[in-house]
């Protein structure tokens, strides 16, 4: 069993936890990412900073451990079950991988959206986050925010609206973030 804390916003629940070992896992992960940023793909700007980086699964396998953390704790918590993808499922020239890490430098920030679409859940986990470098807000009728923190994941549904306050620390603020899929995949196209 897995230590989490569990919140409520309207009739959704958002799950906190740590990764095993997360201050070894971020460190290996961060290492992971910062050796191959020069073959990050992007995918869209949003007000001049490009939201989404991407990498192979193979440059960054450590991404592999917190999605497995946050499928076994979404089939424990949730009752869903969900596949985790760590390559893109469409065979499309431009298909980007199931995960995506953002980085947000000081005055930078992630606005309001959701992750709907096939996914049964999304997550983020923290690789480098100082203090005041943006709380996650989710957002409905009532607002709720978390404290990023080095190791930390944050499992909701993928319907609920969230964004990233400012980031007013002084270094980049880093995550991964990641949707799981259900099981068995549905293919819509069918």
């Amino acid at each position: 069993m897995v230590d989490f804390e569990e919140f409520t916003l309207g009739e959704d629940k958002i799950l906190v936890s740590r990764i095993s070992d997360h201050k070894i896992w971020a460190s290996t992960l961060l290492s992971e990412y910062n050796r191959n940023r020069g073959k990050i793909f992007t995918s869209h700007k949003i007000n001049g900073r490009w939201e989404n980086s991407y990498l192979p699964v193979d440059l960054v396998p450590s991404v592999k451990k917190a999605m497995r953390h946050a499928r076994d704790l979404g089939t424990e918590v949730f009752k869903v079950s969900s596949m985790i993808l760590f390559k893109p499922i469409s065979i499309e020239k431009n298909s980007l991988p199931p995960f995506w890490f953002n980085v947000a430098k000081p005055n930078e920030m992630t606005g309001l959206h959701h992750h709907s679409g096939l996914s049964v859940l999304s997550a983020v986990a923290y690789l480098q986050a100082d203090k005041n470098s943006g709380n996650l807000f989710f957002k409905n009728e009532e607002e709720f925010e978390l404290e990023p923190a080095v190791g930390k994941i944050i499992i909701f549904p993928p319907h609920l609206k969230h964004g990233v306050r400012l980031n007013e620390s002084r270094n980049e603020r880093i995550s991964v973030a990641f949707n799981l899929f259900p099981f068995p995949l549905v293919n819509p196209d069918l």
